[in-house]
C-alpha cells in the first residue's frame, strides 16, 4: 500500500533547550545525547523512551552504529530492541506513537512479515488519538481494504481528519475522487465524524527535548 512516509525536522533549539538531550544530540554529541535520554527515560519519562526507539528503528541511516548496540553486525538498525521498546509502550502505557511505529512494523517493512490486519488496527488506535500520519495511513488502508473491509465513507473521513493537521491540510484536494463514489448522505455522514477539537500529538524526535 501507499504509506505516508515523514521526515523528522531537524531543528536546532533555542538556548531554553540547552543541555536536554536533544540539544547534546543535535550539537553532534549524539552518545552523550541518547546517555541522557537513557537516564530519562529510567527515570520514567515515555517521550525518553520513545525517542530511543526511534533511534534504534534508524540506528544504521544515522549513524549510531558505533554506540552501543544501537545496529546489528555494525551494520543494520537494530529493529528488535526498537520493536521491545514500542511494544513496551503501547502494552504499558497505551502510547499512540508507539502503536504507529508498532504499525509500521507490520506495513511492508523490509525484514518483518507483513500483517496488514494488525497494522490496521494499530494504525486506528493511533489514528483515533490523534497522531495524523496514522489518520492518513488508515484513511489509505479502508480506500484500499487493506487489512480491513473496504470503506470509502471511513476512507474519506480519515483523510478529512487528517486534513484538519497542519500535516494534511489539503481541504478535499486530492481526494474528489472518493468524495465523487459517496451519496451526499453518506458525505455528510463523514465529514460528521470529523473531530475538530482532537489535538494532534507529534511523533517527531523532537518530542524528546
Amino acid at each position: 500500500m501507499t504509506k505516508f512516509f515523514f521526515i523528522f525536522l531537524i531543528l536546532l533549539t533555542s538556548n531554553s533547550f540547552a543541555g536536554t538531550a536533544y540539544e547534546l544530540y543535535m550539537s553532534g554529541n549524539k552518545a552523550n545525547g541518547i546517555a541522557k535520554w537513557q537516564e530519562d527515560a529510567s527515570n520514567g519519562n515515555l517521550s525518553a523512551k520513545y525517542v530511543l526507539g526511534i533511534l534504534y528503528n534508524d540506528s544504521a541511516q544515522l549513524g549510531l552504529c558505533d554506540i552501543q548496540d544501537f545496529c546489528i553486525f555494525n551494520k543494520f538498525s537494530n529493529y528488535k530492541k526498537a520493536k521491545k521498546i514500542f511494544t513496551e509502550l503501547y502494552d504499558n502505557e497505551g502510547d499512540p506513537r508507539a502503536a504507529y511505529s508498532l504499525a509500521e512494523f507490520y506495513d511492508d517493512h523490509p525484514l518483518i512479515v507483513s500483517n496488514y490486519k494488525k497494522a490496521a488496527q494499530l494504525y486506528l488506535y493511533a489514528a483515533e488519538r490523534g497522531i495524523p500520519e496514522a489518520q492518513y495511513n488508515i484513511a489509505n488502508m479502508y480506500e484500499r481494504g487493506d487489512g480491513l473491509e473496504k470503506d470509502l465513507v471511513q476512507s474519506v473521513r480519515w483523510y478529512l481528519q487528517c486534513n484538519v493537521s497542519s500535516l494534511c491540510g489539503a481541504g478535499h484536494e486530492g481526494i474528489d475522487d472518493l468524495i465523487s463514489q459517496l451519496t451526499d448522505e453518506e458525505f455528510e455522514y463523514a465529514k460528521n465524524l470529523v473531530n475538530f477539537d482532537m489535538d494532534d500529538v507529534d511523533i517527531r524526535i523532537t518530542v524528546g527535548r
